[in-house]
């Protein structure tokens, strides 16, 4: 399938003086052309409502609602991730969530984030841990403070992956649904693992 795909955008503050500013970092190009050589790829703009017209217009049927920035931090990302997401699971289409873009398909769900404590954070932020994944170990990186409460995972959704260390929920998938907590477009050297599992979840979901 030739994929047009859509990657959402973080706020950021302008410098020096107030604009707000819906950018992307660097390492996402450099992964879109590991991950999907031959796709099409758009940013979103955090647009709300307009959005929908956004990914009509540019056909997109991939979308990737990517990290940075806590649900709540920014109204105008909540709302147009959140408008999005539903926009896609009512057109059948696949959503992949990095880190955030996980944690916001959980609260879409009506699931509850809560913040980790120092043990938590210690283990997640700014490292590299291990997590088991169909009974197979690997490492991954990890950028954030928050965990899902796994008694409020909704049943559309199935636990993939976990933390070996304290088992919270590192990925999950659902029905043209895909959730990962680590950011594979960090890696100084790309996981083909993650291509793998990203690959197989899009041949499923056909």
């Amino acid at each position: 399938m030739q994929y047009n795909i859509g990657i959402t955008m973080r706020v950021t503050s302008a410098q020096g003086y107030n604009e707000l500013r819906d950018t992307i970092a660097q390492d996402w190009p450099k992964y879109m052309s590991y991950l999907f050589p031959h796709a099409n790829y758009f940013f979103i703009p955090n647009i709300e409502e307009s959005a929908i017209d956004y990914c009509k217009k540019k056909n997109i049927n991939l979308l990737i609602i990517s990290g940075g920035d806590n649900i709540g931090l920014f109204e105008k990302r909540d709302k147009t991730e959140l408008i999005l997401l539903e926009f896609m699971i009512n057109s059948k289409l696949p959503v992949i969530g990095i880190c955030r873009g996980m944690q916001l398909i959980h609260h879409y769900f009506g699931g509850i984030i809560k913040d980790g404590n120092k043990d938590f954070v210690k283990e997640h932020r700014a490292t590299e841990h291990k997590v088991v994944i169909k009974k197979e170990i690997i490492i991954v990186n990890s950028y954030h403070n928050c965990r899902i409460k796994e008694s409020t995972l909704h049943s559309n959704l199935s636990i993939l992956a976990r933390n070996i260390n304290d088992n919270s929920i590192e990925a999950f998938i659902g029905e043209n649904l895909l959730g990962i907590m680590w950011h594979p477009e960090r890696d100084l050297q790309f996981s083909e693992y993650t291509k793998q599992l990203v690959t197989k979840f899009l041949l499923e979901n056909e």
